[in-house]
């Protein structure tokens, strides 16, 4: 008996999965002889092919083993394709597992839909997330609301929102396959194949008819190790140019000649495509990639060609997975190739009497013209030009405009007046609609059952201890004594563990200019800094309880050095109503708006001109005049303070502090201090290189005897290393929780850094930088910092190292010749003003978030006009 189904698995470097995608064939309960499987390497360096025929030999008559050089997958499915000789083939790969009842639902449903008269040219089981680390399986996959609805026959003519985009979990009609020839492409190797085949081999059946099956369940593996071929060709630029230079291309070009037009499911498909490529620019991932710059051109080129064929309606319709909708914005002024969106209302400033207008462009930004309805021509208090980024450059701008909200204004963009201003679209829940279908109570008792179950878990939160604990915090900012206790509260955090940074600057400063303030510190009570600011008389909160929930919930304004989550996502969004001001940790010198972006600052102290207008000025940041002040950070004005007070020959440490690298360490736990780290850290380049770095420069010092002493003291996130750090016995390992960084800086006659900011704390003090960067391409592409305006090489504070020996020897420069009059001139241009006046205007600067200028102010530009204070820093 002939086998029904050809099972044609392309193999490469998988020899640790494939006992589970054997096993779960060898348990199909439809039995081994229904199953021709053909599994081909394709050209494997390790046991692969041998593992493969073990497993032939165990089902001579169901198992054939094919071998070719490397080719790529398409070309493994399509050695495979010429020896299937079953009525349906399917391809999955040989990492995931299927179900035990995998085929046998799939043949008995196909045949009982024949039998109806209904014969599908494909049938798609359902795609189940397995998450390879967690052992944890979920419906999450973005097409999965096709397969709530129970089984489905759906012609996708008729309803195309019902895309199978995936070869792994579909099945296909051989008879059809062999009568047009059909292939996988293999010029296309890293996205769009599967796309590609599915596309072309239903634009040549009778009727695209699909049927869908959720008791199929298909596991599709996610990688812990991120090294599956999607999962890892992020940076490739072929994943970007070549799917749509030859997958989209050949879609288009079969189409028309078929049926003299691009289907809308083959143009879902592109969308379903760029939509996804779209939402992972902005990841870290491919924000942090490196691209050549020539690809640029052919890409955009491409994406317009490509769009020619897809409906703007298309675009604006599209709800197969949630989409922003300045992703669809995109598309369409992408595809016109210039102009500017509808301009939106935007978000609102009520205390400051602001409201925004939004709008978003493509190429040269349009001529605007702001007047009141008397025709008095006004300015925009603040604007900001936002690059929206696909593939890790701008497609297209956002551009806001904030303006008085008690006054009708109106817009001129390119002379054509806009009176009108909707509010923003919100992003649509994913949904799929099936043509002429009556209505049906399935879905709806399935809603039903989902709300239910999300109030069963929200009853379990409730009853656990996290639940006591949300009890106890909204008792304790429900009470009106602690509402009287914190009313207006001036809040101030650097870390939840420590102190030490801008915010305990500007919290004395505060104190001692502004004790009229209901000024309040954060920080753990098990903290060491706790006892210090005790003594010294200050008022502290312990982060994490039910006083710490209330004092924000009553605050005025919350001002921190950090950004993380543990401070900014504290407080549950109903309960805020404070103004959050950034103080900073350090100078920013590349695009960290990746993860800046998401969060609401009110102001964000920057302290340098060129920081200042790298964030403000057209960029990736969405933060622009209103919220960004340039005023320095608190914490220069003691640095600088207490530096004055130390003699040269007290200057007598050769201190190295290397910043941390993301890929080093885990997410942040239960507090901001709470890091995993690698079993395998020894071996890696960051501590062989800096050990070497230290051995070498405890070495010179020892022949020099100087009497000099070096102090490690890498990143608090890299505090997890700090006891099997492999030093030297001749250095100091300084972690933060117990040394005070500025008493070390100013005691400092020499700072080895890598790319951390610490170098302008170094630079204000005119204290001599080294840069150590042996690493730069890694760091570039596993860190949250990509490169921005800052050029270490052009501007800045010392010579740029790349090997121990060169940073030994710019270190002992350092230290005979003190500061190269170059790098002295770089400091005075980027720190003109060092007055010890940052804290005031700081505090300026966060009363002015608070504050309704007049009407008349509210029509002029902000910028032609002193800033608050004094914006010089």
């Amino acid at each position: 008996m002939s086998a029904r189904f050809s099972v044609v698995s392309p193999m490469y470097n998988v020899q640790e999965y494939l006992p589970d995608y054997f096993a779960s064939l060898e348990k199909q309960s439809i039995g081994m002889e229904q199953l021709q499987i053909i599994l081909v390497d394709d050209g494997s360096t390790d046991d692969t092919a041998a593992v493969a025929e073990r497993f032939a030999q165990k089902h001579p008559g169901s198992v054939t083993v094919l071998r070719k050089a490397n080719g790529g997958q398409a070309s493994a499915r399509n050695l495979g394709l010429e020896h299937a000789t079953g009525e349906w083939v399917t391809f999955p790969d040989p990492d995931d597992v299927l179900d035990h009842n995998y085929f046998r639902v799939v043949g008995g449903a196909a045949a009982a839909a024949s039998a109806r008269g209904t014969s599908p040219a494909m049938v798609s089981t359902r795609l189940l997330m397995w998450f390879e680390e967690s052992g944890k399986i979920k419906h999450s996959h973005a097409l999965d609301r096709r397969f709530r609805h129970g089984e489905r026959i759906v012609d996708i003519d008729e309803s195309p929102d019902w895309i199978q985009p995936h070869a792994t979990s579909g099945f296909f009609r051989m008879e059809l396959i062999r009568e047009h020839g059909l292939l996988f492409p293999e010029t296309l190797r890293l996205r769009f194949e599967d796309s590609s085949f599915v596309a072309r081999y239903l634009l040549r059946a009778a009727a695209p008819i699909v049927q869908f099956l959720p008791s199929a369940r298909y596991l599709y593996r996610q990688r812990s190790d991120n090294s599956s071929t999607i999962q890892s060709s992020t940076a490739d630029p072929r994943k970007y140019v070549d799917t749509i230079d030859i997958g989209f291309r050949g879609v288009i070009e079969e189409a028309l000649s078929i049926v003299g037009r691009v289907p809308r499911w083959a143009q879902n498909l592109f969308l379903y495509d760029q939509f996804w490529i779209l939402r992972s620019s902005q990841g870290a991932g491919v924000r942090n990639a490196s691209f050549p710059d020539d690809m640029y051109p052919q890409l955009w080129s491409l994406v317009h060609e490509y769009l020619q064929q897809v409906d703007e309606d298309a675009i604006l319709a599209f709800h197969l997975m949630p989409v922003a909708h300045w992703m669809r914005e995109a598309l369409l002024l992408a595809k016109r190739g210039s102009g500017h969106t509808t301009v939106y209302r935007g978000a609102v400033d009520s205390e400051r009497g602001l409201t925004s207008l939004v709008y978003r462009y493509i190429d040269e930004r349009p001529l605007e013209k702001l007047t009141l309805t008397d025709g008095t021509a006004i300015a925009a208090r603040f604007g900001k030009d936002q690059g929206l980024e696909y593939v890790g450059r701008p497609l297209i701008w956002q551009r806001t405009l904030w303006i008085p909200d008690d006054v009708a204004v109106l817009l001129e963009l390119d002379s054509v007046r806009i009176e009108e201003f909707p509010d923003g679209p919100r992003v649509p829940a994913a949904q799929f609609r099936l043509a002429n279908a009556s209505a049906s109570e399935r879905p709806r008792r399935a809603a039903a059952r989902r709300r239910l179950k999300r109030a069963a878990r929200a009853l379990k939160r409730r009853a656990s201890t996290r639940g006591l604990g949300i009890i106890r915090r909204d008792l304790a900012i429900g009470s009106r004594h602690r509402a009287r206790k914190y009313a207006d509260a001036w809040a101030f955090i650097d870390r939840d563990n420590a102190a030490n940074d801008s915010a305990e600057d500007l919290y004395w400063w505060v104190r001692e200019h502004h004790p009229e303030v209901n000024a309040w510190f954060i920080v753990r009570h098990d903290s060491p800094d706790w006892t210090r600011m005790q003594r010294r008389g200050a008022r502290l909160v312990d982060y994490g309880t039910p006083e710490f929930f209330a004092l924000l919930a009553h605050a005025k304004h919350l001002a921190s050095s950090h950004a993380d989550r543990f401070i900014t996502d504290a407080l549950p969004r109903k309960y805020r109503s404070y103004k959050f001001t950034f103080l900073q940790h350090g100078v920013i010198k590349g695009d960290i708006s990746g993860w800046l972006n998401p969060k609401r600052i009110d102001l964000f102290v920057t302290s340098t001109v060129a920081e200042f207008e790298y964030i403000t000025g057209p960029s990736a940041y969405r933060y622009g005049t209103k919220e960004v002040c340039l005023t320095g950070m608190p914490r220069f004005d003691a640095l600088q303070s207490r530096s004055s007070k130390v003699d040269d020959a007290d200057k007598n440490l050769i201190v190295v502090m290397p910043t941390w690298r993301d890929y080093l360490v885990s997410a942040m736990g239960a507090t901001s201090a709470d890091r995993a780290g690698l079993a395998e850290f020894i071996q890696t380049d960051y501590a062989t290189q800096f050990s070497a770095l230290l051995a070498s420069l405890a070495a010179q010092e020892k022949q020099r005897g100087s009497g000099r002493r070096i102090v490690f003291m890498p990143h608090p996130n890299m505090g997890v290393y700090l006891d099997r750090f492999p030093t030297p016995p001749e250095v100091s390992v300084a972690s933060y929780d117990d040394a005070d960084v500025r008493d070390i800086l100013i005691h400092a006659a020499v700072l080895v850094t890598d790319y951390s900011s610490m170098a302008f704390n170094a630079a204000y003090i005119d204290l001599p930088v080294v840069y150590f960067q042996f690493d730069a391409e890694a760091y570039y592409r596993g860190h949250t910092e990509r490169p921005g305006y800052f050029s270490y090489d052009d501007d800045g504070f010392g010579p740029v190292c790349m090997t121990v020996p060169d940073a030994t020897r710019a270190v002992a420069a350092a230290l005979e010749g003190g500061m190269p009059a170059e790098y002295g001139r770089r400091i005075e241009e980027t720190f003109p003003t060092r007055d010890g006046r940052n804290c005031e205007r700081v505090y300026d600067a966060m009363t002015e978030t608070a504050t309704r200028r007049s009407l008349a102010e509210r029509l002029r530009s902000a910028e032609s006009e002193p800033a608050e204070g004094d914006r010089s820093a």
